[in-house]
């Protein structure tokens, strides 16, 4: 029985791989036509720069998560800030917290791999501005995606 459930889960694992390498050249190959049919490609006007402070983020998402989401839809969005702490997530990501009214929750800053020489430098209670393609709120606190250290 146990040699049965073995051979099963082999081939579902076969499938599954077979499936994600049919998939990828279904995709290169629509993009190959595509690519070669479309005109040149006019630069896309910059994203307008939304601009906070961490602890006023905070508070627009205290107050009305779906009305502080509606405000940055769309933009860039510019956080400056005081570091609490800089970590890394379970994926080996870097996280820079940004101090807020509620030490508990702080803003976290997805950090981009590129930019990781500047965030070895970082120490708490440092002063930055990130900016952040996306924000979220994630378990009560303000969330950035895709950060980079503002020059």
């Amino acid at each position: 029985m146990k040699k049965f459930f073995k051979w099963i889960l082999y081939i579902i694992v076969a499938l599954v791989v077979i499936g994600y390498f049919a998939d990828d050249k279904k995709d290169s190959t629509a993009n190959t036509s595509t690519s070669s049919e479309s005109t040149p490609a006019v630069a896309a006007p910059a994203k307008e720069v939304y601009k906070t402070t961490a602890n006023a983020l905070f508070k627009d998402y205290d107050d009305n998560e779906v009305a502080a989401d509606e405000k940055m839809k769309g933009k860039t969005i510019e956080v400056s800030g005081t570091v609490q702490s800089i970590d890394k997530d379970f994926t080996d990501s870097i996280i820079v917290r940004l101090k807020t009214s509620n030490e508990f929750l702080p803003a976290m800053m997805g950090i981009q791999d590129s930019e990781k020489s500047t965030a070895l430098a970082l120490k708490k209670g440092q002063k930055v501005v990130i900016t952040c393609e996306g924000m979220t709120r994630l378990m009560g606190a303000p969330s950035g995606r895709d950060c980079v250290f503002a020059n």
